[in-house]
């Protein structure tokens, strides 16, 4: 009699490809798929072997936080001194390993491509504070001294009797570069930079808080004047440069760079 023995035992089991969920806040013109074919792109290009990574867009760190911690995302990506600033925290938060390849990001104010006496108006204020230590000085007080202290204190922002009123939108989702207070003020680097930038423009300007995803709607609608915006440089990056600029927006000179990092829970705290 013949006995035919089916069965797995000689099947080999393919392991199923790790995949890297991370949380970012949302972008203007590229979507999550986007993001993760150009970081495929770049990694294959780099020859960096790693894991697959599916994004997640936020609309602000409030809401990454929450999905970190309820295991929606296994990493925020943000910048280092906003990820030094949230360890400073949470004790349960770390900065995962150094990228292959270190990522840079540019900072700039973004305002309508139509407003170029008020870019021209910027970019000889950042210039200006860049070459007379200004801005050198705004990152120790503003950045390097608020990760190291727990109560970073409000902005003072000049009132000059009858100049013209720039309203610039702040939304709080990278402290301590760009935060808001408990009491809802605005307050961190960029603030202190955009004080020094009224003294030396002579405009008035007006913080209005909005939400991260809505900044390019904020600022193409009328509802404010000028934005904060973050630019892909020349140099290694997974996407263009510029990719994520909204039509119709103009950016000043960079005025601030930082790296680009994960944060994650420690797996002290069991993960």
């Amino acid at each position: 009699m013949l006995i035919m023995l089916t069965g797995c035992g000689n099947e080999t089991t393919q392991p199923q490809e790790k995949v890297q969920k991370v949380g970012m806040l949302s972008r203007a013109n590229l979507d999550e798929s986007q993001i993760d074919e150009h970081t495929k792109n770049f990694n294959s290009e780099h020859g960096i072997t790693s894991e697959s990574q599916k994004t997640t867009y936020y609309n602000n760190l409030n809401s990454m936080q929450m999905g970190l911690t309820a295991g929606n995302i296994d990493a925020i990506r943000t910048y280092g001194s906003v990820a030094e600033y949230m360890l400073k925290q949470n004790s349960e938060l770390e900065i995962k390993d150094s990228q292959a390849v270190q990522l840079v990001d540019n900072f700039s104010c973004a305002m309508r491509e139509d407003d170029t006496e008020l870019r021209n108006e910027f970019d000889a204020a950042i210039d200006s504070m860049e070459k007379d230590g200004t801005l050198d000085d705004l990152v120790k007080r503003y950045i390097k001294f608020a990760i190291d202290d727990d109560t970073p204190s409000a902005v003072a922002m000049p009132h000059l009797d009858g100049a013209e009123i720039i309203k610039v939108g702040v939304t709080g989702d990278l402290p301590p570069l760009d935060l808001v207070l408990t009491d809802g003020t605005p307050a961190g680097f960029n603030t202190a930079v955009l004080s020094e930038i009224s003294k030396r423009i002579n405009k008035n300007i007006e913080l209005v808080t909005i939400e991260s995803a809505a900044r390019a709607a904020a600022l193409t609608s009328g509802r404010v004047d000028v934005i904060f915006w973050v630019v892909t440089p020349e140099g290694p990056s997974p996407y263009p440069t510029n990719s994520d600029t909204p039509a119709g927006v103009a950016l000043t000179q960079a005025y601030y760079k930082d790296v680009v990092v994960d944060v994650s829970l420690s797996s002290a705290f069991g993960m």
